[in-house]
């Protein structure tokens, strides 16, 4: 870039004005590069937050089935226990009110 004396200033003002010129040309495309740049990173972080999200979503999904299917098996469990023995499971039903309303009553 840097050249050996010029004859004339209105020579070295034109060469001067010339490469600042090409200065204002490449930061103008450094700029758009960044700005490209920033946006496909952007676009990226949107993408991989959005996949994590339906990740997130489908296991708690699989969480809820899983709970729900539990549950179930627990009250089919606890329907069979009191059609086998229903005076224990009155007994025990009964006991528990008792405690209960003993814990929660007014001295």
């Amino acid at each position: 870039m840097a050249q050996a004396k010029s004859n004339s200033p209105q020579n070295d003002i034109e060469q001067l004005s010339e490469q600042i010129s090409t200065l204002r040309a490449d930061i103008a495309s450094i700029s758009e590069t960044l700005y490209d740049l920033g946006r496909s990173s952007g676009d990226a972080a949107i993408d991989g937050a959005r996949r994590k999200a339906a990740d997130l979503r489908d296991e708690g999904e699989r969480q809820l089935r899983a709970a729900r299917h539990h549950a179930e098996d627990m009250g089919q469990q606890a329907t069979d226990a009191v059609r086998a023995q229903p005076a224990a499971a009155v007994g025990i039903a009964v006991g528990v009110g008792f405690l209960l309303g003993f814990m929660t009553g007014r001295k």
